[in-house]
């Protein structure tokens, strides 16, 4: 294959790999998913369709064959999925507000698989009105009635976590997702330079 198609090739690899960690960081952090097996295919579908895209479109007519650089990929991939787990940060120091909350109740969800004991969700009244469980389940910080300081999605995309603003750290989503799409360019561009002109297999 010739470097000026394996170029464009590598070009599309690394934007595929940007539009997938949104998708990636949607699932693990929207409000609106119901149940593991969502969150798990959005979070697991898009590292393996890169992997898979690296495996049979850019590395497939090389000669010999860079296999070692799955590794490389493998690796990137996975620091855009840790930059994704970190993505809530990011998400409210970006759109989040400050406000204070009203704890309304618990309640309990039914027991996941293989669980005894059901999920308990802590229901608040946010400053807008709405209501909604905070981030990461169990017991809530007080009784109903109680006040406490949380930083909220004013579109409710995200669940309202305690603390402010000025507490998040958005750079570790930032930082990861950086590592993680300068590995994605790195290897991809060590696979161009290898790349000769061979006819396709």
């Amino acid at each position: 294959m010739d470097r000026h198609t394996l170029t464009w090739r590598a070009t599309l690899f690394v934007v595929v790999c940007a539009v997938c960690w949104p998708l990636q960081a949607y699932g693990l952090n929207s409000s609106f998913l119901e149940g593991g097996m969502a969150r798990g295919i959005l979070v697991a579908a898009p590292l393996l369709f890169q992997l898979a895209l690296l495996r049979y479109y850019v590395l497939r007519h090389l000669h010999p064959h860079p296999w070692a650089l799955l590794v490389p990929g493998a690796v990137g991939g996975l620091l855009l999925l840790a930059s994704a787990l970190q993505s809530y940060d990011l998400y409210m120091f970006t759109f989040g507000k400050d406000g204070s909350a009203v704890v309304v109740g618990e309640r309990e969800n039914d027991a996941p698989p293989g669980a005894d004991v059901p999920d308990t969700e802590c229901e608040v009244e946010l400053p807008d009105g709405d209501r909604d469980a905070l981030r990461g389940g169990g017991r809530c910080p007080g009784e109903p009635g109680d006040r406490f300081l949380v930083v909220y999605d004013p579109a409710n995309r995200v669940a309202p976590d305690l603390g402010t603003v000025a507490s998040l750290d958005p750079g570790a989503a930032m930082g990861l997702g950086a590592g993680g799409m300068a590995v994605m360019i790195g290897t991809v561009g060590v696979v161009v330079r290898r790349a000769e002109d061979d006819p396709p297999v």
